[in-house]
């Protein structure tokens, strides 16, 4: 499929999640009596909007993915234009299902400026364990509103920018598929810095470069200080490229925790073929 026709299924995608996360959110709101787009912590943390932002960019990432279809930046100010305006028929769909009873809905009485002008100053907040009603917010409403705006936005940057970071061959202008990998996990940095700075000075067609590889490294309980390196191999589906990417993780006597300025990838020279290496 031609890079255009691409582009622009990938933008289509996009703006039926973005429609349908839009209705969906109203009638979940409706029906659980909970403003979910609204919903935040601490005030300024819209972890409601940020969730429905990650909905709605969905169509985006899954049709990028399954079309090969990198993102541009021209598809980025697409996401925050569709953002403002899937927020505003959010707004809008609010509008035109608010039952006033007696038959009567907002869009009979009321303008939809007018009612999102009070939507937005008349809105409560609650804070604490005890959920303290703080009043109407007045003004601020309109602030609260633009904060929730950039969590909504917030969703689809974080789902871009994990496209825009994919392997990807640049010659085919196509996402790399992962082949194989392999997981070795050192009890600490000496030991894990003896694999990580030696294993890449060998050519990596040669037999050293795949013993080092295939060196079984296994820490079944971790303590602070250890050290997690996944090698995963990926391949070009059209030209059979391949590419080795590198994660680093150290654990904090917690959890696992990412070693960002670790992470390193390395091209394999064209006609090469590692799978073997990575076998056990």
């Amino acid at each position: 499929m031609h890079t255009t026709l691409r582009s622009l299924a990938v933008a289509a995608c996009g703006l039926i999640t973005s429609v349908a996360t839009a209705v969906l959110t109203v009638y979940l709101s409706r029906a659980l009596g909970i403003d979910l787009f609204t919903w935040g912590v601490w005030v300024v943390i819209p972890v409601g909007a940020i969730g429905i932002g990650f909905a709605a960019a969905s169509g985006y990432y899954f049709a990028s993915l399954w079309l090969h279809q990198r993102p541009t930046w021209l598809l980025l100010l697409q996401m925050v234009v569709v953002a403002g305006c899937t927020q505003l028929l959010i707004y809008y769909l609010g509008y035109l299902t608010l039952d006033l009873g007696n038959g009567q809905h907002a869009p009979d009485v009321v303008s939809f400026q007018r009612y999102l002008d009070v939507t937005l100053t008349t809105e409560h907040l609650r804070i604490g364990r005890a959920m303290t009603d703080t009043g109407e917010v007045g003004s601020f409403g309109y602030w609260l509103a633009i904060i929730q705006f950039i969590g909504f936005l917030l969703g689809g940057l974080i789902l871009w920018a994990i496209l825009r970071n994919r392997p990807s061959c640049r010659a085919c202008d196509t996402y790399l598929r992962k082949l194989t990998s392999r997981t070795k996990t050192f009890a600490n940095r000496a030991d894990a810095s003896n694999y990580y700075d030696q294993v890449f000075r060998h050519p990596v067609d040669s037999p050293e470069f795949a013993a080092f590889i295939r060196v079984p490294a296994v820490v079944k309980k971790p303590v602070n200080g250890a050290v997690k390196i996944d090698t995963a191999l990926y391949g070009c589906p059209k030209c059979a490229d391949q590419l080795i990417a590198e994660k680093v993780e150290v654990f904090d006597g917690k959890e696992w925790k990412d070693a960002p300025k670790l992470q390193r990838r390395v091209a394999i020279p064209r006609g090469l073929d590692l799978k073997s290496a990575f076998a056990l």
